[in-house]
């Protein structure tokens, strides 16, 4: 659905981008993460057909941003982290203007109107003021104007920002529900909304892709194993990537000479436990200097600042009270 390779944006002779490469398949809530100023609104604006790029290319449902930018917009829309309301109209007559605006005629813009009224749960309020509504709500109507046109990519840039927790689960539940559908690109600052929301992530620090992962929401195993090593772990490494029930393998710290493991789904269907001390004999037996293994249950906070940390000149990343990235 999503497809970006050796993407390159210049802004005069700062490279903000550095040939990121990635992609995001039909029915899948892919989470962007990064620190401030690692790219990510920048790669938003891009597949958004806000700004162009540089050099590289992507292409979203078949289409090219560039020589194709028409029919890009047709099949995506967009929640900016300030969306543009007309707050003095009335929430019903706003959706009908973007629908007219989408080109939406007739009795489908009708039927148009009320699906996007009914999906985002705004029936309540349809005839109030749009300045006079919530936050929470007004994401809500803006979520409407970005789905009126049934784009088969959304692409959300903070789209629980600034909401109360209540607000925060309503809107988690909505974009559940919208990606059905269809594919969603959701950027945050808060890891623990990006875990319980999304299907994989993608983690960029200072315009490089730091690394792709998908995110499991079952505790009843972890998550992934950090694998420790007595010296440097290139060869563990690569043992490890040649497995075939190993479904990803990253070199997190050079100095700490760590391994993060995510094994898939057919090593869990046995067995885990046994699979576990199977695997730890088979290391043992390939003379790699062992030395500790952890279980990573939570994952993705410590994937983020493990991915961040191994970075040259990596950005120093932080935590707030709340879970956000600072």
């Amino acid at each position: 659905m999503i497809e970006v390779k050796g993407l390159v944006k210049l802004f005069g002779d700062r490279k903000v981008l550095h040939g990121l490469n990635f992609s995001v398949g039909t029915g899948r809530v892919c989470g962007f993460l990064g620190p401030n100023g690692s790219g990510k609104s920048t790669t938003m604006d891009i597949l958004a057909g806000l700004l162009g790029p540089s050099s590289g290319s992507v292409q979203i449902c078949g289409y090219d941003i560039v020589e194709q930018a028409q029919d890009v917009k047709a099949h995506v829309g967009y929640l900016p982290d300030n969306p543009p309301l007309y707050k003095e109209m009335r929430v019903r007559d706003f959706v009908q203007y973007v629908a007219k605006l989408r080109g939406i005629s007739g009795k489908d813009r009708k039927s148009a109107v009320e699906r996007v009224i009914e999906d985002c749960d705004v029936s309540d309020v349809t005839e109030r003021i749009i300045g006079n509504l919530s936050k929470g709500y007004r994401q809500r109507v803006a979520l409407c104007a970005a789905l009126i046109h049934r784009p088969e990519v959304l692409i959300l840039d903070e789209p629980t920002e600034g909401l109360d927790p209540n607000q925060i689960l309503h809107i988690r539940k909505l974009i559940k529900k919208i990606a059905s559908e269809r594919t969603v690109i959701l950027s945050s600052h808060i890891l623990s909304e990006v875990q319980a929301t999304c299907d994989e992530v993608i983690i960029i620090n200072n315009g490089h892709i730091a690394a792709k992962t998908s995110i499991k929401n079952d505790n009843s195993k972890p998550l992934y194993y950090l694998y420790t090593f007595a010296s440097k772990t290139e060869h563990a490494l690569h043992w490890f990537q040649q497995r075939n029930y190993v479904k990803s393998a990253k070199s997190l710290s050079q100095k700490n000479n760590s391994i993060l493991v995510e094994f898939g789904n057919e090593f869990w269907a046995d067995s885990g436990g046994e699979n576990i001390a199977n695997v730890t004999e088979q290391i043992v037996q390939q003379n790699f200097p062992l030395i500790g293994i952890e279980e990573k249950k939570e994952g993705l906070e410590e994937i983020f600042f493990e991915v961040i940390r191994s970075q040259p000149g990596h950005h120093q990343a932080q935590i707030s009270p709340t879970g956000e990235i600072i």
